[in-house]
């Protein structure tokens, strides 16, 4: 009975009275499970050996091809062995020449890189770079300088000699334009030390009366006299203050600098 009702299951027919049973009697659920293991056993043999027959068929004919191919091939080879040898010879030649040539231009690039690395630090310095950024400073009549006064005369002459001596006679009326005047005549004249006091009076000037009358022009300046003087440590902060202050009349030529020039130039120093 068991037998007859999974013939009938198989066929989508099953008997509703036996799967109750099944259901309900551990014997009959166990029968009928080992019955369902013979059933897919039976299925599983019967599918290796179709597929076993699929397979054997596919390498008789896989044996067939590779005959034909081979025949093929052997041709083939004879044909391209000529030309391949000659092609690889050509094709080593050339990664070798191609190797040969980027290993010297990077032997140049490295050889103009240490040498232009020699060079800057052999060339930079503090007077190299006072040489570099100083520019005479241009009078004008906007600042309040009287055209008629003997020292601006002078000055707009370039003849420092006369501006040096008027600002040192001029004790009573000094200012901060004789100061900056006298200042700008000695650095052209390279006494370092006589314009640095001359910059630093300005800016004590100011600092005491909380004035700005050539406070921008005094710190450039006392900066570029430090270079001059080969005191970079001096001038450092003052040019770093000048470059953090975008409203400083010197704030962009000090931008300009090289800053990297002026680090190389300090540790040189500090050696």
């Amino acid at each position: 009975m068991m037998i007859d009702h999974l013939d009938e299951n198989l066929r989508g027919k099953a008997t509703a009275s036996l799967e109750d049973i099944i259901g309900n009697d551990p014997e009959a659920k166990t029968e009928w499970h080992y019955l369902h293991l013979a059933v897919d056993a039976v299925k599983d043999a019967g599918l290796y050996e179709e597929v076993a027959a699929v397979r054997a068929a596919w390498k008789e004919e896989l044996k067939i091809t590779a005959g034909a191919a081979a025949s093929r091939t052997t041709t083939l080879r004879s044909i391209s062995a000529s030309a391949g040898s000659e092609g690889v010879k050509t094709s080593g030649t050339r990664v070798r020449t191609l190797y040969r040539y980027t290993l010297r231009a990077a032997a140049c690039v490295l050889i103009l890189a240490g040498s232009a690395s020699i060079y800057k630090y052999l060339s930079v310095s503090s007077g190299s770079l006072y040489d570099r950024y100083y520019s005479g400073y241009a009078l004008n009549t906007s600042r309040g300088a009287d055209q008629t006064n003997a020292m601006v005369e002078a000055y707009n002459a370039k003849d420092w000699t006369t501006v040096e001596k008027i600002g040192d006679t001029a004790r009573v009326s000094r200012t901060n334009q004789t100061d900056f005047l006298s200042g700008m005549a000695c650095l052209e004249k390279k006494k370092y030390d006589k314009a640095i006091n001359h910059f630093e009076q300005i800016i004590a000037v100011n600092n005491h009366n909380g004035t700005g009358y050539y406070q921008d022009e005094a710190e450039f300046y006392l900066a570029i006299s430090w270079l001059a003087h080969q005191k970079i440590n001096e001038a450092m902060p003052i040019l770093e203050k000048i470059r953090a202050d975008k409203n400083h009349k010197y704030h962009d030529a000090v931008e300009k600098m090289s800053f990297f020039d002026l680090r190389l130039a300090q540790y040189k120093e500090n050696k």
